[in-house]
């Protein structure tokens, strides 16, 4: 049986961004959720899905904090996830977006403050299960620095590339990547 995807976006981003779309064509079957700004109330609707498809059926995917959500997750539930540039400290990455947040897909904003900052630490995984990982990551990320995740995630499946940018480039030609892992 295939499993599902589950697509957790970034900060400023939505379930259907580009990544979000590539996916949802290749696997059909996918989810691709509007994930709530809130940390608390993201992770608490990614753990709804998880619980009414059950973790056993599916594969996180998680682009940037989206890959910090889905560490967290797959953590928790022992779930296969592939992370694409993720956020590894969100506190420290996200502390400087305080102020009001434009979401380009949607116009919509809203305001990050320091309280929802501060909630992201309690996301944080210590010890990384290097089983439950597949990392893809583009050098020529200028949002954040690769070398943090490939350090980070060192000992799990790693695929990088030169060149690329935060939105990871070509990513529809990971689709097999992806595709593999879920099945594992």
């Amino acid at each position: 049986m295939q499993k599902v995807l589950l697509y957790l976006h970034g900060f400023r981003s939505v379930g259907l961004c580009h990544k979000g779309k590539q996916i949802a064509s290749f696997a059909p079957n996918s989810l691709t959720p509007n994930l709530p700004y809130i940390p608390e109330l993201a992770i608490a609707y990614a753990e709804s899905l998880i619980v009414q498809y059950g973790a056993q059926n599916l594969c996180l995917i998680g682009s940037s904090l989206g890959g910090y959500y889905a560490t967290y997750l797959a953590d928790k539930y022992s779930i296969k996830a592939v992370l694409v540039n993720p956020v590894v400290d969100a506190y420290t990455t996200l502390l400087p977006a305080i102020g009001r947040i434009l979401v380009p897909y949607t116009g919509e904003s809203f305001f990050w403050d320091l309280s929802l900052v501060e909630s992201l630490k309690q996301y944080y995984v210590e010890r990384i299960q290097s089983e439950l990982y597949c990392v893809l990551l583009q050098k020529g990320d200028k949002v954040l620095d690769y070398t943090i995740a490939k350090e980070r995630f060192k000992e799990c499946k790693c695929v990088i590339e030169e060149g690329g940018s935060h939105h990871f480039e070509n990513f529809s030609h990971q689709k097999d990547t992806i595709l593999s892992w879920a099945k594992q």
